[in-house]
């Protein structure tokens, strides 16, 4: 069993190289509702996230661009293939951990660099939040003059 473990770490590795070299979703969504950047240079990395929503809380266009490390570029791609090709909603997306997001990646990988592993799901999950709070403001009922 003991070479299961390295091989489980081999794959991650793999997995995050993987999507740095063949980032998923990568690129500007022209039509996007919310366009949101996160992150900083200096912290590992920096994205902006292109989210457009269908009106009734599900993902129409997901897509981001970004610079950064390995971590953060990678766990960025990968979050991006869940929510997109998993057809996840803006709330299932909400409700995605960022302690099991970082465990499925491999906290043996990340170590104390959980901020560039969750940059990309944090950002996306921001985008998220400002697109509800516009519907609502869109939806909200006029006040009476």
């Amino acid at each position: 069993m003991e070479g299961a473990k390295p091989a489980l770490r081999e794959g991650r590795i793999a997995l995050l190289v993987e999507h740095v070299n063949n980032p998923r979703h990568r690129g500007v969504l022209r039509d996007a509702d919310v366009v949101m950047p996160g992150g900083s240079p200096e912290c590992g990395g920096s994205v902006v996230v292109y989210l457009k929503g269908d009106g009734n809380g599900k993902v129409e266009g997901l897509s981001w661009r970004g610079e950064g490390d390995t971590i953060s570029m990678g766990a960025t791609s990968i979050a991006m293939e869940r929510i997109v090709e998993g057809h996840l909603t803006m709330e299932e997306v909400l409700r995605i951990d960022y302690d099991e997001f970082v465990q499925e990646l491999g906290k043996d990988l990340i170590g104390s660099r959980t901020r560039n592993a969750t940059l990309g799901l944090s950002t996306i999950k921001a985008a998220i939040r400002q697109y509800s709070k516009g519907k609502l403001a869109n939806t909200a009922e006029p006040t009476p003059a």
